[in-house]
């Protein structure tokens, strides 16, 4: 944070999310450096910016109280999300405030002092997280925390669902070895057009560990790339310049995978999923707040692309791709789930 002595200098700067633009005052550079990282990696081309925020970061020395019953729109790990008319209010757990009023397009951070400079910096990126979820659904799309591997030869797409840390992108990489396309490895926006529900792109960036060398060694020594965060090995690794002429910018779901590790079990098993369970997989990854208004057509999307695509339970073991024959029958199994 910026010392007491020292005198805050603005910046501003642009970042460009998808269909939304943030035009950014920071009072503290140090913190705009911080966040480049996010607000830089949503960096797949879009015709045009169709909402623009503007919003400023300030510091203060003192954090915010949450109030005890906060929470009624959208209760998330580190933050507590409430609504009042067109304005949300954000409160995180070290006493961060993002204030957004969606009429306005306007926003404000406050961020007090903490000495735990990476956990408050992870804090705010959350506030910025939601900000940007609640502005693309303003435009009417839902945003997903999930991959997407575009079968060779077509626009339909498998969606591939799975915590942190399962393996999500290095399947991903192993399919795109093998001619697939992808969305991105980690986000995606959904949105119903007509009786389609259709997928873009936001990231062209991987989160990929370093151990993915041992079975892809044309991705080279991964440590060069930027670390991802304090929390893991990862990282943020430009797909093209691994595997080119493999991103795409837009598909149609046509099925879905949730994705877990198996410790013990054999390199690859499969299940399908019903209906029911299908739809549950989707809404796993999508944040829906408890507000009826704002949940309504993010649900209404889920539940249309639910009842028409299939799911399917794959379950990797460990160190599975040091076996070629994994990358086939995942190849094969992900285009019985397109047929």
């Amino acid at each position: 944070m910026i010392a007491a002595a020292d005198s805050p200098v603005a910046r501003e700067i642009t970042y460009f999310c998808g269909p939304v633009s943030l035009a950014l005052t920071f009072e503290d550079s140090s913190l705009q450096q911080a966040l480049h990282g996010l607000l830089s990696q949503y960096d797949a081309p879009w015709p045009e910016s169709r909402l623009s925020i503007c919003a400023t970061v300030t510091s203060r020395n003192a954090p915010v109280e949450c109030p005890p019953n906060a929470g009624a729109f959208l209760a998330l790990t580190r933050l507590k999300v409430d609504r009042e008319g067109a304005r949300l209010v954000s409160y995180g757990n070290l006493g961060s405030l993002m204030e957004y009023d969606m009429a306005a397009g306007e926003a404000r951070f406050s961020v007090p002092e903490n000495p735990d400079w990476p956990l408050l910096v992870e804090e705010v990126e959350q506030h910025f997280i939601l900000l940007l979820a609640r502005a693309w659904s303003q435009l009417g799309w839902t945003p997903m925390h999930g991959g997407t591997l575009i079968m060779p030869g077509s626009s339909r797409c498998v969606l591939l669902c799975a915590p942190s840390g399962v393996g999500k992108t290095t399947l991903t990489a192993a399919m795109l070895r093998r001619g697939w396309r992808t969305l991105g490895d980690d986000k995606t926006l959904l949105r119903k057009e007509g009786n389609t529900v259709v997928a873009r792109s936001l990231a062209h960036r991987f989160h990929l560990h370093p151990n993915s060398s041992r079975w892809f060694p044309e991705a080279g020594d991964i440590t060069q790339w930027p670390t991802y965060s304090r929390w893991t090995d990862k990282r943020v690794v430009r797909i093209e310049k691994l595997w080119p002429d493999c991103l795409a910018e837009h598909a149609i779901p046509g099925a879905v995978v949730q994705l877990l590790r198996d410790e013990t079990g054999p390199a690859l098993s499969v299940q399908p999923l019903d209906r029911i369970a299908t739809l549950n997989t989707l809404l796993l990854q999508v944040a829906i707040p408890s507000d009826a208004e704002h949940a309504r057509p993010l649900f209404s999307c889920v539940a249309s692309l639910a009842a028409n695509i299939r799911g399917a339970v794959f379950r990797i073991g460990n160190d599975a791709f040091a076996d070629p024959k994994t990358a086939e029958r995942i190849e094969a199994e992900f285009k019985k789930l397109l047929a």
